[in-house]
Parts: structure tokens; sequence; C-alpha cells
């Protein structure tokens, strides 16, 4: 596997806010290059954290990826953070939210064709995407949180598009 991606997602789970604990250790989950990628620490508290598998359009994929030492150290740390503000009552955050948006030629105004706002919010919103370019619906735009993401030019959209 391309050391650059699992750099990435090991370095995506150094920032995770959302721990489960389960009977092999504490799990993540975290969104990269249009996968879900489950990140493993070990039960025993020895060892290295692990790509256990990713999750994406075309079905799940087991895999067995280990991190280094040093990038475990962050990640451990991402857990211990998580376990100690869930011990204080913190409220663990919200998921952003993620808002596909279509251009409406009658009223020249973008129109909200969905929102995805769960813990695969982000993976949903990309095979949405993915789904309108392919249908050539006409020009769209994402958001993250009301911010553009990316967005079609309504006003160059058909020039732009190779038929």
């Amino acid at each position: 596997m391309n050391t650059t991606l699992t750099d990435a997602v090991f370095a995506a789970a150094t920032t995770s806010t959302r721990w489960t604990s389960t009977n092999l250790g504490p799990r993540t989950e975290v969104s990269h290059a249009g996968y879900t990628w489950t990140v493993q620490l070990p039960a025993e508290g020895t060892g290295v954290a692990r790509i256990t598998g990713r999750d994406g359009y075309g079905g799940a994929e087991f895999l067995d990826v280990a991190a280094t030492a040093a990038q475990t150290v962050g990640i451990v740390d991402a857990a211990c953070a998580v376990t100690r503000n869930a011990a204080r009552g913190a409220v663990a955050p919200s998921w952003p939210v993620f808002t596909l948006q279509r251009w409406d030629w009658d009223s020249d105004s973008w129109e909200t064709k969905a929102e995805y706002t769960s813990e695969r919010g982000e993976g949903n919103a990309q095979f949405a995407v993915s789904s309108e370019r392919a249908s050539g619906t006409g020009p769209i735009r994402l958001l993250k949180d009301g911010v553009p993401v990316f967005a079609d030019n309504p006003a160059t959209y058909y020039a732009d598009q190779d038929y």
C-alpha cells in the first residue's frame, strides 16, 4: 500500500475525536481519499496502531498496515484525550454538515438537493457528487458547514463540459 496514503490516514487518526472501545482495543474511523479507514490500537497496550480496513463505494476491504512507533504515539494521545474529555463530561463534537446544491435555471439560484451529517457524511456527499456528475444534471456545488468545497460556474458550465 502507498506509504503517502497510509501516512495521511495515520495523521488523520491523530486528530480523531471519536473512539470506540472494543475487545481488540480502541478503534476510530477516519475519512480520507474517498474511503472510511479503520485504525485500531492494540488491546494489551503494547504494539503499534494498525489500519485494519477501509470502506468505500466498492465495498469493504480488510487490511493490516502497521504504523510506526512515532505515529502510534500521536494516535494514542488522540485516544487518551477523548477518554479524558469523556470522563469530564465533555460533549462529543458534532459532525460537519455537507450540503449538496444544484443550480436551478428557473430561479437563477442554488437549490439544496441533500444534506449529509453522519459519521459517513463526507463519503456519502462525495458519492452523491459523483452520481450527479454521471447523470449530467447541470452545475452543482458542495458546501461543508456552509463554506464551499467546490462549485461549478453556471455561466460557463456547458462550455466547460466535454461532450
